[in-house]
This record gives C-alpha cells, structure tokens and sequence, in this order.
C-alpha cells in the first residue's frame, strides 16, 4: 500500500500528491519506500506535468531563473511570480561542469523544468535545478570528411509529437573537397543536427538549414515547440529570427518590422523575450542627453509572416534604465538601471521595484522562464542517473 492509513484509498493518495508543489513531493520521497518509488516513476512525473502547468499553478510555481557570473564562480537565484523577491539563490556546482569563472557558460533555454546550459568549448548540459540532477550530452559522433565545422548556436526544445526533448545545433562549415581552391573561393554553408534525449544520440536534419544566418550571442527564445534565434542574413544584413519546430523539425524565417516602424535610431538595444506565449521583440531607445529611455513591444503571431508583427504598446520614458530581461507573469517586465540594479517595472500600474539584487552586469546576467518540474534528464538509453548535489 501507498499509506499507512487503511482508510484512504490508494486511488485519493495518487489525486491528492498530483496536485502538490514539487518541492513538496521531494520531501515526501522520505516518507516510505512505496512514497518514493511512486514519485519517482515515469508514469508519476507524466501525469504531474500537465497539473504543474495550470494557469494557477504557472503563476504559484512559475519564476525567473537568473544566472550570473561572479568574481569567483557562477551564482543562479530564482525570482517567484509569487512572491516577486529572489530567491534560493546558490552556487552552479562548478567542479561537476568542469568549467572556471575565466570559461564562459550560457544558458541555452528551458522547458517543462529541464534547463539545458552550453560550457564554452566545452559541453553541453541538460540540468534539472529542482531535482538537482544532471547529464553531460554526449558529443555528436557525426563526421564530415570533406568540410570543416565549426559550432555556430544551440537550441533546445520539447517535441510534443514524440514526448521527447531536443538539442538542436546549427554548424558552419568549409567544403574541403577541392583542396586547390583558396579559402574564399571555398563553398561555406550551415548543417545542423538534433540530439533526442530518449535515444541519447544525435542525428543529422535533412530539412533546409539557412546557409547565410548569423546568430547574435544569447538572443534566444521558445514558446509552444518553436525555438527561435536572433539574427540576420549575410546576404542583406536584415535582422530576423530563424526558428526551428521541434516536432517537424524545420527552420523558418521571419524578418522583424521595418526600422522606422519600430523607431530605430543609433542608440537602440533589442532583444527576444516570450509574452503570453508569443515570441515579442522588445526595443529600448535612449536618449543620452535626457537620461531616458522608451521601450517598445512587439508580438509574432505566426511564424515566417512578417506582416503579423503587431505593436502592442510602448513604456516610457523611464529613467536611467539601460536593458531588459523578460517578462514575469506577463504583467511585469525586468528591468536593470544605469546603477546595475534590478528593477520590475508593473506593465500596468506603472509601478518600480527594486528588487535588492545589485552589482548586475549586463553582460554577465542570463534570465530564462523557468517552472519546476519532476521531469527526467535520463533518456531510455542512460546507464544510470547523475547527481550535482
């Protein structure tokens, strides 16, 4: 039996641990034997996903997860919806990744709980931070004897089709074929391959991969099984986003709206954030002199049409602020001042708060959405599970 209590069905015991916080179900692991081995089930975590991911439970157990790198080592906190103050925040446990604060880390994305995190040079890391477990994906076994490759951006999903989770990786590469020919007469071309955690292999992608788009570093977003990449093509220096389908495994293209719809001048920052569920470019437009900024958003309604980007509204101006991190709950968005303070700017009652949480560098400050979740970084073919506590 599940309980010690005859009376309570077994049935009751399964309803009724559903619906509990995972940090509940953690502790509850130590209750008995039958406890754990029940939670700790595929069939379990399965059936817990879809209740974790109600409207309120998104909005009780949903959060931010910020990674920061520090003089002396990589520090990750969470930011509640909830509760709207940082939180939990610990230490990456460095000796496991094998990385120092002088090698760079970045965070890839996350879905349903499992973060997936790149080591620069190095490997990449599927994390689930709530269960405290790890895997190393292995290296692509691959080979492409007549080009050289190089990695040029990751990705990293759910396919809803195969229940499955996916690492997407764009390569560049030089045809080699011809040895006489020059380094710029060489063809250069993109491949890309995808890693399935259920087979724990890669695979080539046989689709078309866009040869001429180039990524800029950490401008990543995913939303309802679409991934996408900020960036531009070589051809006609247009900004875009390059998306891939986890489940049909395609890109798509989407040029952004034209620059003086959007309201470019030279001292203009954007970024790619997800806002009720929409891929959403968010642009902030200083003016130097005055100390002040406006940002503008801007929602994707569908993927590869340009003409479904709608304005949906315009901040400002705020003082002294100088980037953007995301939305929180789709009513408030993150914010970081001149001071290197974070700052969460009420999209409705115009409110500021500092959120204490100072020192913050831009270029060392990562923010993804984040819930928590049971879900698994073993895949079928694992030998055995890893552990970063």
């Amino acid at each position: 039996m599940l309980t010690t209590n005859e009376e309570l069905p077994e049935d009751l015991v399964i309803q009724i641990l559903l619906w509990l916080p995972v940090i509940s179900l953690l502790r509850f692991k130590c209750v008995c034997k039958s406890w754990c081995v029940l939670i700790s089930s595929q069939n379990f975590i399965t059936r817990h996903l879809p209740h974790n991911q109600t409207i309120s439970n998104k909005n009780k157990n949903g959060s931010l997860l910020l990674l920061q790198n520090t003089s002396h080592n990589y520090v990750f906190a969470k930011l509640p919806y909830e509760t709207i103050e940082i939180s939990s925040t610990q230490v990456l446990p460095s000796l496991y990744f094998g990385f120092d604060t002088n090698v760079g880390v970045e965070i890839i994305g996350s879905s349903n709980g499992l973060v997936c995190l790149h080591v620069e040079w190095g490997n990449i890391i599927l994390w689930n931070p709530a269960t405290k477990k790890t895997k190393v994906v292995p290296k692509s076994r691959i080979s492409y004897p007549q080009s050289k490759s190089c990695l040029l951006d990751l990705g990293f999903g759910f396919d809803i089709k195969t229940n499955d989770y996916k690492v997407v990786m764009i390569l560049n590469a030089d045809d080699y074929s011809n040895p006489e020919l020059t380094f710029l007469e060489r063809k250069n071309f993109n491949i890309a391959e995808v890693y399935c955690l259920s087979t724990n292999s890669w695979k080539k992608v046989h689709a078309w991969v866009p040869d001429k788009f180039v990524s800029y570093n950490r401008h990543r977003t995913y939303t309802k099984g679409m991934f996408s990449w900020y960036g531009y093509y070589r051809d006609d220096w247009l900004p875009c986003i390059l998306s891939f389908d986890m489940s049909n495994e395609l890109f798509l293209r989407t040029t952004i709206p034209d620059d003086s719809a959007v309201g470019y001048c030279n001292d203009n920052w954007r970024s790619f954030f997800v806002l009720n569920e929409l891929v959403s470019l968010v642009i902030l437009i200083e003016d130097m002199e005055r100390s002040e900024s406006c940002i503008h958003i801007w929602s994707l309604l569908e993927f590869g049409v340009r003409d479904s980007w709608t304005k949906l509204f315009t901040i400002g101006p705020l003082m002294r602020i100088d980037r953007s991190f995301g939305f929180l709950q789709n009513n408030s968005m993150l914010l970081k001042n001149n001071e290197g303070q974070l700052l969460l700017y009420n999209l409705f009652t115009e409110e500021m708060t500092d959120l204490r949480f100072g020192g913050v560098s831009s270029k060392w400050l990562q923010v993804i959405p984040y819930m928590e979740s049971l879900i698994s970084v073993k895949g079928e073919n694992d030998l055995e599970d890893q552990d970063s506590s």
